[in-house]
Order: structure tokens, then sequence, then C-alpha cells
């Protein structure tokens, strides 16, 4: 059984009398367990702390069960840090709960100096808090507290009940590495992976093989306070992280002490050993949730040397890990050889596949110099067509620009996104000039000369590119961070732009649509500016005025009659209908409707219509190509520049021939449950009076007899719809 301490109020001071009635209700073992302790228990500091276990529900925020740590349950004592001020008495209640005791309280009582003293309300602190032990399973650091009893020549009644014949000591544990306290509570996870473990010298340095170091990247826009976060092994690496890391950027984790990385500070020294044969990393942010790990699936290490003492690098935010490749390294360890890896700064790139070694001459030949080294932003990556051109999803290209006066070989220079594209350039580049390399061939860019074509695909969901002079240190990069492209645009095939400045995410903007330069291979405009001055460092210019307002007006997401009128019923009667609302005439050619932002169909280009004001105009699914989701959809118009001029979305559409359009036409209300009206005024579905009685009479003007519908009926949707049914209408 448990035996719970419950505090209560104050009680005013019993009479003698009544005490002794209160000790005639104890059993002998109680009383010889109260007078035990108050032989052992002398009396404290009026400030001395009393503590109790924490119920489950409080437990401390960042605890993983992972990692040992389970919450507990099943308790109900709080943890309460009274001030007592001298002669004050308190009522001492014993209860039984379904479990053991689990923490021993002590309160602190002033000697009595009177055999009747005077009641006074105890003062409960403010900060009060409390706190949960952890399992004796935790494979954390524990700090312990014991509590401090310091005897004196006289003692009031027990101040202490305890199941056990003498006071135990309680020790104040918490789930965290160091005893800096427990961080803010959180109540809602990160982002899985808005931090990355980035780069591990489980290998250590050439220095000493203990000089282990550890890299963190901040994958978020904005800065992450690390309080409460937890870096652990599972077994004796458990950092509780500290400090803050800008967006974007590096934290820097060095074993034992600030020596391992000489010449570089460390954010965070930690204690702890990555073993040789390989373990598995685990981040988890306060509220205990995991953000990332490195080698999840256990066993060796994916990459990384222990001859060269290479670091492991991470390629993405997924498990690609790659060893160091030996160039673009920075930092140096306690003995001053070169760190073999890139703490604090972007991975190194996969280095390109060596040359085939020329024979050897005959004749010695002399030493070659070194090849020079240039400067960052020397050259820099200025814009990349990842999202291809309209013409075709494989015509990808990136343009380089030279911010210097003087003209430079790129001769031994090498761009690569540290998988499939390396690139060994060659060729000039002039002075505040530009480069452009298409890939495959030279039609990407229809009517501009490629000055290198590469092979290699730039993959949609985002890589990283980087640029490095002939003596391998890195000039530029593209996306250093590794995630999604900041910029361009999949759906309108615009390109990524550098606005200027260092690799940063907000230094790249998706191609504005104005001044863009070259076609495709099929003859439309490239969404870019291949080797021309950014769009982004033009003024932009005032949207042009467009005489009439254009809308997409309705939309027929599932049909089940020939609404095109072709023959047959397919989903090539899925149409979209856009109006315009006047007050004058468009011309749309090289307008496009497309059903999803970067992704979806593909654009679909509309050919020479021009729309009068309250016209209508309907583009079948055997025209567009776009397919209509029943599951739920986004329809978009785009002006010829790539400007979204309008857009509707849709959900789970489950009815046949019933559309989803604007009502009235043109309006801002959205409806759906329309009669299918290609071309024509929309129209809310009405069920039409179909007579079942009645006599047949002949059309005058056929003399086919028909069942003579009610006028009511005569809208061109419904007249079609009936006569689908076999009903006909007489004029």
């Amino acid at each position: 059984m448990k035996h719970e301490l419950v505090f209560h109020q104050p009680i005013r001071v019993l009479s003698l009398a009544g005490f002794l009635f209160l000790i005639t209700l104890l059993p002998l073992s109680s009383l010889l367990t109260l007078h035990a302790d108050a032989s052992e228990s002398a009396t404290a500091t009026p400030n001395q702390t009393t503590s109790a276990s924490a119920p489950a529900e409080t437990a401390v925020p960042g605890q993983n069960k992972e990692i040992g740590t389970p919450a507990l349950s099943g308790t109900s004592a709080v943890e309460i840090t009274p001030s007592l001020m001298p002669s004050e008495t308190q009522e001492i209640l014993i209860s039984e709960t379904a479990s053991a005791l689990i923490a021993t309280t002590t309160s602190t009582l002033s000697p009595a100096t009177s055999t009747t003293p005077t009641p006074t309300e105890p003062m409960i602190s403010p900060s009060s808090t409390a706190s949960q032990p952890p399992s004796a399973g935790t494979a954390l650091q524990e700090t312990a507290t014991p509590a401090t009893l310091l005897p004196t020549a006289s003692a009031s009644l027990s101040a202490t009940v305890s199941p056990s014949p003498s006071p135990t000591e309680t020790a104040t544990s918490t789930p965290y590495a160091t005893s800096t306290g427990t961080p803010p509570p959180a109540t809602t996870p990160y982002p899985l992976q808005s931090v990355l473990i980035n780069e591990i010298a489980w290998a250590g340095t050439i220095a000493s093989a203990n000089d282990e170091w550890i890299e963190l990247f901040n994958n978020f826009s904005k800065p992450i306070n690390l309080s409460g976060w937890i870096l652990t092994d599972g077994g004796d690496i458990n950092i509780a992280l500290t400090g803050t890391i800008p967006a974007k950027s590096f934290f820097l984790l060095e074993r034992t002490d600030d020596s391992t990385i000489a010449n570089i500070s460390a954010n965070m020294i930690y204690t702890g050993n990555l073993k040789n044969s390989g373990e598995t990393l685990r981040l988890h942010d306060p509220t205990g949730a995991l953000i990332d790990s490195a080698n999840a699936g256990g066993g060796s290490w994916p990459a990384g040397d222990s001859s060269t003492r290479g670091s492991m690098e991470r390629r993405g935010t997924g498990e690609h890990w790659t060893t160091f490749s030996g160039s673009g390294g920075n930092g140096q360890d306690a003995a001053g050889n070169a760190i073999q890896g890139t703490p604090g700064q972007p991975n190194s790139p996969l280095s390109p596949p060596p040359s085939p070694s020329p024979e050897a001459s005959k004749t010695p030949t002399q030493t070659p110099a070194s090849p020079p080294t240039f400067p960052p932003l020397t050259v820099m990556i200025n814009e990349v067509a990842w999202a291809c051109t309209i013409a075709s999803a494989s015509d990808e290209w990136i343009e380089l620009y030279n911010p210097g006066t003087n003209s430079l070989s790129l001769d031994g220079w090498t761009l690569s996104d540290g998988g499939d594209i390396n690139i060994a350039l060659r060729g000039k580049i002039n002075a505040q000039g530009y480069f452009l390399l298409e890939r495959t061939d030279d039609s990407a860019v229809a009517n501009i000369s490629a000055d290198y074509v590469y092979s290699g695909v730039l993959n949609n969901s985002g890589e990283t590119l980087w640029l490095r002079d002939p003596s391998g240190a890195l000039v530029d990069s593209a996306n250093s961070f590794g995630s999604a492209w900041p910029a361009g645009s999949s759906s309108t095939k615009a390109s990524m732009e550098r606005e200027g400045g260092a690799d940063l995410a907000g230094n790249w903007e998706t191609f504005t649509g104005y001044f863009g330069t070259g076609n495709d291979a099929a003859g439309n405009p490239i969404k870019g500016t291949p080797r021309n001055r950014n769009s982004l460092l033009f003024p932009t210019p005032a949207p042009t005025w467009v005489p009439g307002a254009i809308r997409i007006n309705e939309v027929l997401i599932r049909p089940h009659f020939d609404w095109e009128g072709k023959g047959g019923v397919d989903t090539g009667d899925e149409y979209i209908e856009i109006i315009n609302i006047g007050p004058g005439k468009v011309f749309l050619k090289g307008w496009y409707l497309d059903d999803i932002a970067d992704g979806g169909s593909r654009p679909y280009k509309i050919k020479g219509v021009t729309l009068k004001p309250g016209s209508m105009v309907a583009f079948f699914k055997t025209e567009t190509h776009i397919t209509l989701n029943d599951s739920g959809d986004t329809v978009r118009l785009l002006a010829p520049n790539g400007r979204v001029v309008d857009e509707i979305s849709y959900l789970k559409v489950r009815a046949r021939n019933l559309s989803y359009g604007r009502l009235p036409d043109g309006s801002g209300h959205l409806a759906y449950g329309l009669w299918p009206t290609p071309g024509e005024s929309n129209l809310l579905f009405v069920e039409p009076f179909i007579p079942t009685t009645g006599l047949p009479i002949a059309c005058p003007e056929s003399g086919v007899t028909r069942i003579y519908l009610m006028r009511h009926a005569r809208h061109p949707a419904q007249e079609r719809w009936l006569k689908a049914l076999g009903f006909g209408i007489c004029e």
C-alpha cells in the first residue's frame, strides 16, 4: 500500500485532550514510527522545501519514450514549497492508495517554545512546481540533490511520516543532459527536418581519434532556439542543446573541449563517444518529437573514413551520405593539420571523375605550377531553369555571370550537383558577361547559342549546385541549404533568378514575367532571361491594361453525356469555360489554361480566340488534354507573361453531369450543381417536369409523335438532356 502525505490548510492549535484522543486512534506501529522519526529528524531551517512526486499529466515536456524515460502514471501527489513561520502547526493526514510511496516529504518546523503555540497561516511560495522523477531504466544523466537534515537540541512533534523506519533522501532528476534547468515547455512539435544532422566526424581528426565533432544545420528560414532539444545516440551521448541557431546556418559541437577544431569556436561542447563501428544519432525537439536522425538503420556508418579522418557529409535531406571529397575543407585540428571536413560551412561537392592520365613521356617535363585560386563570387551561378521550358520537360539550362571587370578563362573550373551533373567547364566568360549552359543539346534555348552543352538532370524537388575554380576552391553555390528550390515554377516554367549577393534563399526569386529573352524549341517565349540581365534587376512595369475582364466561368468535372457533340461519351467531354465580362473585347492568343500550380497536366496554350464582352467559350479536354480530377483540383487562367489572372478550386465530385461555376455568370459567387452549359449562360440545376400521363401529340413540323413537355424545360441544356432520354419538345 502507498502512504501519501496531504498538506491541508492550517488547523488551529489542538487542545491537550484532542491531541491525546488523536494518539489513541493511531496503531502502535505508527506511534513507533512517529517516535523514531521524531528522534532522528531535526528541526530544519524555516525555508526548507517539501517535495513529492509529480502527477503524470505534468511530465516535463521533451521526454522521449525512445530513450527510456516513460511518463509515470497513477500518482496524485504534488510538490509544495511552504515557508513556515515560527510556532506553526500543520495537520498531517495519512491516506492509502494503490501503489508504493514515491517520494519522501520533509516539512520544516521551528522548535516550539511553549506548549500552546500561536497558530499562524503557512505561506505557500508562488514558485511551487511539480517535478517528475525518471524511471529506473532511463539512459540519461541525472543530477541528484539529497535533502539535508540538520539535527538540533530539540524538536517538535515529528514532521516526517514515512512507511520506512528511517528517513529517505529524495533525488531530484531531470531528463536532460545538463543541470542548466528545465527548458520552456513546447506544445507543438517542430516540422520534420527543420534542423538537420548535417555532418559527423565520427573518425576524429589526424591529431587525435578522440577529437570528434558534429554539425547541425537550421533548415528553417527563421532562427531556432535549441533550448530543450536533445541529441542522443541512445547510450553515452545525451546532449541537452542550448543556444540559438540562425536561419540557414550551422551549429558546431566539439567533443570534450574546444580544441578539436583549433581555429573555429564550438557552439557547444559535449561528452560521449561515437563508435567507429557505427551507431545512430537522433535529434528531438522540446516536445520529444523526432526531428531528424543519422544512420537510422543502424549498422556501420554509411560514409566517413577512419584512415583519412574524412567526415561523413549529408547530401540533401534523405539518408544520402558521402565521405568528405578532399577539397573545400576548412579549419585545423589540435596539431595544425587540415580538418578533413567542412565544419560550419556547406558540405564539399563530389569531385568529378578524374581524367585519364596521359602516357608518360620519355622526355622529362617540368612540374606544372599550382592552379590559381579565385575569391568567392568571382563567377556567380546567376540563373537556373530547373523547371525546363514549355516545349520540353528536359530542356533545362543554367547561366553563369562574371561581375568583374576582366574576362576569365573557365578552363579547369567545375560545376557539379554532387550527383549526375559533373561539368568540366571550358571557354571564356567576358567581363560583366554571361555563360549559357544547355542540357543535352543546343535546342533548349533555340535562338541563343549555348556556350556549353552538358548532361545530367536537375531534380524538381531541389538540389545544390557547386562552382569551383581550378584549385578546387568553392567560388559559388546555388541552393546550398539543400532543400527545395527557393524560386522558379514548374507550372509556368519560370526560371530561378539571382538578385545578387551570397547564396541565401532571400537572394533568389522567380522570373517576374517581364523582359524575358529567347524562345524554346517550339517557339514559345522562354520564361527567363538567358544570357541577359535578370528580370529582378529591372523595375517591374505597371500591369498591362486589358480592355475586358476574363474569368473562369464554369468547369465540368464528371461528364456522362456527349456535351462536346462529337459522338461518344468519355472524359473528353470535360471542359473549362471562360467568360469576358467586359467592357472591351479580348484576343486570347498566347494565354494559358492549367489545372494546378507546379504539377498536374501540362498547361494548354490558347490559340487565337477573340471574346466579345459577355461572350463565353468552352475548351474541352479533347483539345486541352487537361484532366480535371474527381478528387479535387484547381483550375487556373494565366496571361501570356505567366501572371495568374483567375483560378477556382473544387473539392471531391461524385455526381455526374453537374458542373461547378459562377452564378450569375462572371460573378464572385461559385456554386456546385449547375446544368452543364458549355458556351452558354450558367443555370442552377432543377429537375425538369416530365409528364407521365397524357396523350401524345404530333409535332406539326416533323409529324413525329412525342410527349409534349412544359415550356419551362426549354433551356438548351435541359433540351439536350431530355432528348438523350427519348423525349422531345414541340416548337
